[in-house]
Order: C-alpha cells, then structure tokens, then sequence
C-alpha cells in the first residue's frame, strides 16, 4: 500500500489547488466586467458616432441658412440701392419740372404786367384803399355813404373789397352819424374795415388774375 509523504512543496499545491475554484470565479466575474465595459465603451462610442453625425448635419444647415442669410441680405441692399436710385431720379425730375414751372409763372406774371400797364385802370371815387395782386391788378377797399334822409346826420356806410382781376368781393356795413372821425373809425376798425384790409392782402398774395378793361368800371 503506497502512503502520501507531506511535504512543504506538496502542501504548497495542496493549497493553490484548493484556492482555484475561488480564483476561477474571481476571473469569470472580471471577464464578465470586461464585457460589460467593453459594450458599454462600444454604446458611447456609437453615442460619439450620432452626436458628430447630429453636429455636422446642424453646422451644415447652419451654413446654408447663414449663407441663404447674406445672399438676401445682398438681394436687399441691391433692392434699396435699386429704389435709392429711382428716387432720387424722380426728386430730379420733379425739381426740373417745379423750375420750369417757375419759370413759366415768372414769365406770364411779366406778360400780364406789361398788359396791364398799356391798360391802366382808372381810380375810382371813394377808394379809400388800394392793393395789388401778383399780376398788378387792383384791389380796391371802396367806400359808399348812403344819406338815409332822415332829417339828422344819419347815414348807412358800406365798405366794399373786390380784386378787379378776378372779381373776389367782400363788404362791411355800417350805420352812424356821418362825421369824418365815424368815417375813419369805421375804416380803420378791425372788425370792419380792418379786417377787409387783411383780406385784401391775403387775396394779394395770391391772386394773378388780371384786370380786363372793358369790365372795369369808374
């Protein structure tokens, strides 16, 4: 019958062999680990790949838009300039045409003065004011004194404004003793002859109708 020596060296695997099935559940656990570290390095570097996909798709939208951006941006700027140019174009027209417009004016309010100066008008009676208008047609403030009869010093006063160039009239109306201060203080009062006055003056400056003779009376 064989008997077993103990020895150190067999007691020294004795014990290794006794301590393997701790070991080789030790490294199954840590293969176990090392694959569910690789799958999961595997699932971020898929993540990786989505995420730089997502990135250059943006940046590539972004660059279209930006440069869909400045393409309109250069369509409006040519669009402006476009209409700019236009304006300025119609301001220098407008100006050309607003000159010889002037100009015509100027020349048929000198053709009507020089015919209203070999066509003078005569100065009526009572005309206590005169005005001319742009063509130097005049705007007589006339004075009518009416007697009522009355056996007293009673009389009806009446202002007249008209423009012998176009016909505009206007008149004030007032009844009093006749003296010469009643007179005058009806004239120059600015309800009455005072606003006539300023009338006459506004009509002046602008009216360019001119005088015709045969309609204008003494």
């Amino acid at each position: 019958m064989l008997r077993i020596i103990r020895t150190p060296r067999l007691a020294e695997l004795d014990n290794l062999a006794s301590a393997f099935p701790l070991v080789r559940s030790k490294c199954d656990g840590l293969e176990k680990e090392l694959d569910a570290a690789r799958r999961h390095a595997q699932g971020l570097e898929r993540e990786l790949a989505q995420a730089k996909t997502k990135f250059q798709k943006e940046q590539a939208a972004t660059a279209r838009t930006h440069e869909e951006r400045l393409a309109a941006a250069g369509r409006s700027a040519r669009l402006n300039e476009h209409m700019l140019d236009e304006a300025q174009e119609r301001a220098n027209r407008i100006e050309r045409l607003a000159d010889e417009k002037v100009r015509d004016l100027k020349a048929e309010i000198d053709r009507l003065k020089t015919k209203l100066a070999t066509n003078p008008v005569p100065n009526p009676e009572g005309v206590v004011a005169r005005f001319q208008n742009l063509v130097g047609a005049p705007i007589d403030l006339t004075l009518y004194v009416k007697d009522l009869g009355s056996g007293y010093p009673q009389a009806e006063m009446q202002l007249v404004l008209l423009c012998a160039g176009c016909g505009y009239t206007e008149d004030k109306t007032w009844q009093g003793a006749d003296r010469p201060e009643y007179r005058m203080e009806f004239i120059d009062h600015k309800f009455q002859g005072g606003a006539l006055k300023r009338w006459a003056q506004e009509h002046a400056e602008k009216c360019r109708a001119v005088a015709l003779p045969a309609l204008v009376t003494a």
